[in-house]
């Protein structure tokens, strides 16, 4: 088993031979690689025997104190004096990211260790590539902790990658039953985060961050490292990877309090049991839920989660089961502003347009379960399956349509209930060898998910109100029109894929080139409302390839590029002649190259990017769909991360995108500004450990948006906007119990803002907010 050791001391002799340390660790550990220390190992070189054992004896050494760290094999007498040591499993496992148990503080078993202050990870799954260090992926990904979740404060996974990510903004507001996000300038809805690597196993709606240890983000078209989402996006992929029971015993129970009524607790509670630790039970409950600062809102949200995980010598099993339970009175929707006038001043944030008998339930119940098996050292056959089952009623009032530049709109009740019900799975087998001086590690496997919904829904009559002076009504009114009372089978989707990659190491680990391609088949069809009868079928496939190249002339420093493609399934709407039409899967297509830079304490990406999106257009003539429009995205990004000095960390970045209509109907709007995408955003946040008082932590983040579009034509659009959050964080020991006290200060200026969203629609920005914890480490 071939192990892969970053070193995370602070000291300034770690920090200068990490490097040669790397390399010379994992050549004495082998018993002497080829050349020791003049090369780099290659990725995914494998240990047999006794060398397998000899490494194993010093992860063992370097995780029991991180005093030191000495070789156990190949006499070569090595002896680093470090802090700490994290090792990152990769050799026979392959880089599926569920290794033997590893890390520290309840860290997940296999996963990339943390940079220095703990908020990001060095790697992240790369889809069918598995777990690979940021600098050696030729794609923008970037991986957020628990401990980040847990300093945030963050009640849904969505407000982690608002607050933290310069390339992603929220498209729904903080009021609203379910979360949607945009990464690049393209929209991304809630129901397509992956959970472990499978689509189609969170819920619909939001997901509860409690069971989650990592949130990983990588940026632009995915197909072919994770095959078609739901609703086939292409700015990025969120995968998120579930709790496991670390090394050491945990019992964590923390409180939860935020304006105006709201609180809760969470409970985390992890333990290893058998002869070698082999066994691992991790135990999470939440609660949280009361008024919120907007008018009439108030929430309940809960979730419990059972993980088990099983290391053997060859045979490593896993499995997750999660339930999650929500409910909104009154929440808050968007607005959809009609051309021809100015866009009106953003109102209160805390005004709702929605009515007292508005309401949103939803639970989900999640079980995912996956095994891995060490056919040979150089060979691994893995698998997963999992399923999903999400149902929801809710009563609410749309996204009001606004009508004139005073902010008079008009808006409708609906009544809607239906679920999802869907199982995912892959199966694959990974190998690693050599040919003629080129290290290759080659992966197969086939994904496969299966969707059906389910909806029934009563529309009521339409009524005016005002954004800044509600009109409140008694009831919803009588029904206009009625899908069907009862909940009857909507939809359904079939997505099955067949996938192959090569990564191939040449001149010793200077260069990478990742070569793969998917063959995705698509299959879809609706069902007539009233009558339950299947009026839509749609089956067809399509092959995305990909390239990457990542060129590493030192440890530091690494460039790279991509060449990836999207699917995206497009259907005629209902004002269309030809409703319901599906066309043939379009594909995205994104180049991106960029830097990254590892300075063991702190890193930085930059990167620069261009996707390519057909959109549909409809004749206003003939009113008829046809996939005849595009839009391009491209611009810069640029992240840092990590500990920049003793006791100052630093998190943020900022991107600039310019997003263009290329073509649209009759080339009339042809080089506008694509709807709903600024052209500037920007994330810095800093955490400052206090010299006058140990263990108190400063905290400051700033958020700012550019102006954006909210018409094709260019003639409404909404101002740029900033947010300032403020904080602290104090940890100490009561007793002999550590405790951390969290209280942070979002909006500290209670602006009221718009956000422009990718669909035409406006959301208010959240109000000002008090977010305090207490949590004690038993």
């Amino acid at each position: 088993m071939s192990k892969s050791l970053h070193p995370t001391s602070n000291t300034a002799a770690a920090r200068a031979g990490a490097g040669m340390m790397r390399a010379t660790l994992a050549g004495g550990l082998a018993g002497g690689f080829d050349r020791l220390g003049a090369r780099r190992p290659r990725p995914g070189q494998a240990l047999a025997g006794g060398r397998a054992l000899a490494a194993f004896t010093a992860a063992s050494l370097a995780l029991s104190g991180g005093a030191a760290a000495q070789t156990a094999a190949g006499g070569s007498g090595l002896g680093v004096q470090l802090d700490t040591i994290s090792v990152e499993a990769q050799g026979a496992q392959g880089r599926t990211g569920w290794g033997a148990v590893r890390g520290s503080g309840g860290t997940a078993s296999g996963l990339p260790p943390v940079f220095p202050g703990g908020q990001v990870a060095r790697g992240s799954r790369v889809g069918l590539l598995g777990n690979r260090d940021y600098m050696e992926t030729p794609y923008s990904v970037t991986t957020y902790t628990e401990q980040t979740i847990r300093d945030q404060q963050a009640t849904t996974v969505a407000e982690v990658l608002t607050t933290s990510d310069p390339s992603v903004r929220a498209a729904i507001g903080s009021g609203n039953r379910y979360d949607a996000i945009t990464i690049r300038g393209f929209r991304v809805e809630n129901r397509e985060f992956a959970l472990n690597g499978l689509y189609g196993l969170v819920p619909d709606f939001r997901v509860n961050p409690a069971p989650i240890e990592r949130i990983e983000l990588l940026k632009g078209p995915a197909a072919f490292l994770y095959g078609v989402s739901p609703n086939g996006s292409v700015g990025g992929t969120v995968n998120l990877v579930t709790k496991r029971a670390g090394p050491e015993p945990l019992t964590r129970v923390t409180t939860d309090y935020a304006s105006t009524a709201r609180g809760g607790m969470q409970v985390d509670v992890a333990r290893r049991y058998g002869d070698e630790r082999q066994i691992g039970v991790r135990v999470n409950g939440a609660i949280f839920g009361g008024d919120q600062p907007i008018d009439r809102v108030s929430q309940r949200n809960g979730v419990g989660s059972l993980a088990l995980d099983y290391t053997g010598d060859r045979l490593r099993l896993y499995a997750d089961v999660i339930y999650q339970n929500d409910y909104y009175r009154s929440p808050t929707r968007g607005y959809l502003p009609l051309s021809g006038f100015r866009i009106p001043r953003a109102p209160d944030p805390r005004i709702n347009l929605s009515q007292t008998f508005d309401y949103a339930k939803a639970d989900s119940l999640t079980g995912l379960a996956r095994a891995e098996y060490d056919l040979l050292p150089n060979v691994t056959l893995f698998g997963a399956i999992g399923g999903n089952r999400f149902g929801y009623d809710k009563q609410e009032t749309p996204g009001a349509t606004i009508v004139d530049g005073a902010g008079n709109a008009t808006s409708f009740s609906r009544y809607q209930g239906g679920g999802t019900i869907g199982v995912s799975g892959e199966t694959g087998a990974r190998t690693r060898f050599e040919t003629g001086g080129i290290g290759h590690e080659v992966v197969f496997t086939a994904t496969s998910l299966d969707q059906d919904l389910t909806l029934g829904q009563i529309t009521y009559g339409a009524y005016r109100t005002n954004i800044y002076n509600p009109v409140l009504l008694p009831s919803p009114g009588l029904p206009i029109l009625a899908s069907s009372f009862t909940r009857g089978r909507s939809s359904f989707a079939r997505l099955t894929s067949f996938a192959g990659a090569d990564t191939m190491t040449f001149a010793d680990g200077l260069v990478q080139v990742i070569v793969g391609a998917r063959r995705q088949e698509i299959e879809t069809g609706n069902y007539a409302p009233t009558t339950g009868l299947l009026t839509r079928r749609y089956d067809a496939a399509a092959v995305t390839p990909s390239v990457g190249v990542v060129v590493r002339p030192t440890q530091a420093l690494s460039f790279y590029g991509n060449y990836i493609e999207g699917l995206t399934a497009l259907t005629a709407p209902d004002s269309a002649v030809n409703t319901n039409q599906v066309f043939a899967p379009v594909r995205s297509t994104q180049y991106e190259v960029g830097a990254k830079v590892d300075f063991q304490t702190f890193g930085a990406t930059l990167a620069a990017f261009q996707i390519t999106l057909p959109t549909g257009i409809t004749d206003a003539a003939t009113r008829t769909f046809s996939i005849a429009g595009e839009q391009r995205n491209r611009g810069f990004e640029g992240t840092v991360f990590g500990e920049i000095a003793p006791g100052l960390r630093l998190l943020g970045g900022a991107t600039l995108i310019d997003g263009r209509l290329t073509k649209t109907a009759g080339g009339i709007n042809d080089g506008n500004a694509a709807v709903g995408v600024p052209r500037f955003q920007a994330n810095v946040g800093v955490e400052w450990d206090t010299p006058f008082v140990p263990g108190l932590t400063a905290l400051g983040r700033v958020i700012y948006t550019s102006s954006a579009y909210t018409s094709i034509t260019n003639t409404q659009k909404v101002p740029n906007w900033a947010t300032v959050d403020l904080g602290l964080r104090y940890r100490t020991v009561l007793a002999t119990t550590p405790v951390t006290l969290r209280a942070l200060v979002t909006n500290i200026a209670d602006a009221h803002y718009w956000i422009a969203n990718p669909t035409g629609y406006l959301i208010s920005g959240p109000p000002r907010t008090l977010w305090l914890s207490a949590a004690a480490d038993f």
